[in-house]
Parts: structure tokens; C-alpha cells; sequence
């Protein structure tokens, strides 16, 4: 499935801040995001499909749905 990928904050400095990328759900996606940037390796960041925060790695990924790589944050 054809999916695009926003990133944020220190994780749109290591993979840009938009593209497209091939993945079935959120453990292959982040598999092969490790692999494309292997920066990421020591990265946490957090999923939201579609807006929405996702935590379950085995989220199914649809053809258009997009992910949101969102770094840590704090509240203030």
C-alpha cells in the first residue's frame, strides 16, 4: 500500500518532511523506515494514521492513508 509520510520536529530533519512510501501496517512501516534512515534507530517518535494516534504496531495501512511522525513533546 502506497502511504505518505509527514514528519515533525527532529524526525523531518533526519527523513525530510514529506514522501511516499510502500507498507502493509506500522511494524513494517517502521521497519522500513529504520532501514531508509538507519538515523532513526535511536529515535523515538509516535504514529498517527489519518489524525489519529495509533500505538498497535499492527495497524493495517490503507492505499492513501497518511502517517504522521511526531517526536516527543512536552505540555506546558
Amino acid at each position: 500500500m502506497k502511504i505518505k509520510i509527514l514528519a515533525f520536529g527532529q524526525i523531518a530533519e533526519i527523513t525530510g518532511k514529506e514522501f511516499a512510501i510502500e507498507a502493509e501496517n506500522l511494524a513494517s512501516l517502521e521497519r522500513l523506515l529504520i532501514q531508509k534512515f538507519p538515523n532513526l534507530t535511536d529515535k523515538k517518535f509516535a504514529f498517527a494514521v489519518n489524525k489519529k494516534l495509533v500505538k498497535d504496531h499492527a495497524t493495517v495501512l490503507n492505499e492513501n492513508d497518511v502517517v504522521a511522525l511526531m517526536p516527543p513533546y512536552s505540555g506546558g
